[in-house]
C-alpha cells in the first residue's frame, strides 16, 4: 500500500476535499503530488504521504480555521519533523502538536503539545486545536476502507 498512488478523483473522494481544492493546493505548492507526464494530457497521482497532508488540511479547515492557519500548520509539521508524513498508515509516533493561541498573540500558531500551556489557554478562554498525526493516519485508513481501497 505504501507505494500506491491515487488519481485526483480518488484523492478527493478519500480525503473529502474537492477537486478544485486539490488543484488550488497543487498550484500554490501546498500539497504537490507526483505527476506522470507520459501519454496524453497530464495525469496527477497522489501518494499516501500526500493523502495524509490533505487529510490534515481537511481536518483543520473543517474546524473553521483559515486557509493560512492550515497551511502554516502543515508547513510547521513538515519542517519540525519531515518523517511525520512518511508512513501515514503505520505512524506510531507519540509526538503531539497543537495550534495554540498565546496570551500575547491573537494568531494561532503550531507548536509541540504542551499540557500546561493547553490547560492555561483553555482556562483563559483562548483557542487550542490538538493535532495528532497518528489519529489522522487512522482517519485516512478508515476512509480508504470506506471507498474500497485496500489498506
Amino acid at each position: 500500500m505504501e507505494g500506491q498512488f491515487f488519481t485526483s478523483t480518488e484523492a478527493a473522494e478519500i480525503t473529502r476535499c474537492s477537486r478544485r481544492q486539490l488543484q488550488y493546493w497543487r498550484e500554490q505548492e501546498i500539497v504537490v503530488p507526483a505527476v506522470n507526464t507520459t501519454g496524453k494530457g497530464r495525469n496527477v497521482y497522489y501518494s499516501l504521504t500526500d493523502l495524509l497532508a490533505l487529510t490534515l488540511m481537511e481536518y483543520l479547515l473543517s474546524l473553521g480555521l483559515s486557509f493560512e492557519v492550515c497551511q502554516s500548520a502543515l508547513n510547521f509539521l513538515r519542517a519540525v519533523d519531515p518523517k511525520l508524513f512518511e508512513h501515514p498508515l503505520h505512524n506510531k509516533g507519540e509526538r503531539r502538536f497543537m495550534l495554540w493561541q498565546s496570551a500575547a498573540e491573537e494568531a494561532l500558531r503550531c507548536t509541540e503539545f504542551d499540557e500546561q500551556k493547553a490547560i492555561a489557554a483553555i482556562q483563559d478562554g483562548r483557542a487550542i486545536v490538538p493535532i495528532q498525526i497518528e489519529a489522522l493516519g487512522k482517519r485516512l485508513e478508515k476512509r480508504l476502507q470506506l471507498v474500497g481501497t485496500p489498506s
